[in-house]
């Protein structure tokens, strides 16, 4: 990738974060990028197309990133696997708080004109941490490390609970970082403590 495209993908990822997809124009992210709008147009084709590699490059780091940090252990308990999986979710979202940000605020379930490819994107990234977390659970269930829970429901609950937990600083002064250490706590005690009837 050129230093150009480098420099155009920075830019846009960094005002869409801040001001949104449909409130950034090109003019604007040629001149953050220190480049032409021919050169956008030239490298991505279209806006939407700039937005689609934005959502891409967050996908390819997150799975090069966990692909990385997550390897199953075999002297490792399920519940160790899926603290391990949990922390590394957080740590990504903590590392790559601008991308996240422009996800949060260019959330493609709710911008119809970008198409399904950003959406594919971003299941794509909910897929592969929910496999991770499937693995570990049930591998938990059957070491004993975790007790009999229903692995689906479980899996989306946990991933609400860090997804929760990083959009919070949308709303709050608060960050991930200040309460990682929590929602590892809530979690660990979720999956060991015994069933609870409502």
């Amino acid at each position: 990738m050129t230093a150009k495209k480098r420099a155009i993908l920075k830019a846009a990822t960094a005002l869409f974060a801040t001001q949104g997809y449909d409130a950034t124009p090109v003019a604007q992210i040629a001149r953050e990028a220190g480049t032409s709008e021919g050169a956008i147009f030239q490298h991505f084709k279209s806006k939407s197309n700039l937005l689609l590699s934005i959502f891409r490059g967050v996908r390819e780091r997150f799975f090069t990133d966990m692909d990385t940090m997550l390897r199953f252990e075999p002297d490792e308990s399920g519940l160790e696997t899926t603290m391990r999986l949990v922390k590394a979710y957080c740590r990504f979202y903590e590392t790559r708080e601008v991308e996240f940000d422009f996800v949060h605020r260019n959330n493609p379930y709710t911008m119809p004109a970008v198409g399904d490819p950003c959406r594919e994107e971003i299941q794509r990234i909910h897929d592969r941490m929910a496999e991770y977390l499937r693995i570990a659970l049930t591998l938990g269930i059957r070491d004993g490390s975790i007790r009999p829970i229903n692995v689906d429901q479980t899996t989306l609950i946990v991933l609400g609970t860090i997804t929760g937990a990083v959009r919070m600083r949308l709303f709050e002064d608060i960050h991930l970082t200040e309460i990682e250490e929590q929602v590892l706590v809530f979690t660990h005690n979720a999956l060991t403590a015994q069933e609870h009837t409502a």
